[in-house]
């Protein structure tokens, strides 16, 4: 964060995420019925979006999984990539989770 540029997006992003919330309920209210694998990855020294967000949005989602980034605050990304991607690369597919079918898409 310590670019003049990543900071303003950021600033921004968090100013209008609450902006519609509506939308923000009724998204969320719909959680419980997401069928697919998720990943919640969260920074555990966030101070944004507190850690106990993270183990709400995991307990929404039936097939939730929830990996806490050490070192780490608000942008993953920047704080530990490499950590962010190996997460990313071990968790589990469709393939991988039991009871759970790929499906096929045809994007043509």
């Amino acid at each position: 964060m310590k670019q003049p540029g990543v900071r303003y997006d950021a600033v921004r992003m968090l100013r209008a995420a609450p902006a519609d919330a509506e939308l923000l309920l009724a998204a969320a209210e719909r959680l419980p019925s997401f069928e697919r694998p998720a990943l919640v990855v969260w920074a555990s020294g966030d101070r944004v979006m507190p850690p106990e967000h993270g183990r709400r949005l995991a307990e929404l989602l039936p097939h939730g999984r929830l990996v806490d980034i050490a070192d780490s605050y608000t942008l993953i990304p920047l704080d530990q990539p490499t950590e962010l991607a190996r997460t990313s690369v071990s968790s589990p597919t469709p393939q991988t989770l039991p009871g759970t079918q790929p499906q096929r898409r045809n994007w043509l």
